[in-house]
């Protein structure tokens, strides 16, 4: 969620946004194994062809809502560098 209580689009569901977001953070305070795991639900809940949804569906853990959105794929690129320059990854 994005915030608590969040109800958009019935709520509860995972925002990869949010998700690489937390990796950024948690590569900045020393937290790799938490960044790597924010890094790789995102990875892993992506499309068939890679897209990043706006959501992740929790039965399904495939993306939800819109798919294909920008600031997300920017943002992973940008987690995706932090990362190797960590030699994380």
């Amino acid at each position: 969620m994005r915030y608590e209580e969040d109800g958009y689009m019935g709520g509860y569901n995972p925002w990869p946004i949010a998700n690489l977001w937390m990796a950024c953070y948690n590569l900045e305070v020393g937290e790799s194994k938490k960044a790597l795991e924010n890094f790789e639900f995102v990875t892993n809940s992506c499309s068939e062809h890679g897209f990043l949804g706006e959501q992740v569906n929790n039965k399904t853990m495939k993306p939800a809502w819109i798919i294909g959105l920008t600031w997300s794929h920017a943002m992973y690129i940008l987690v995706l560098e932090k990362l190797k320059k960590k030699g994380l990854i």
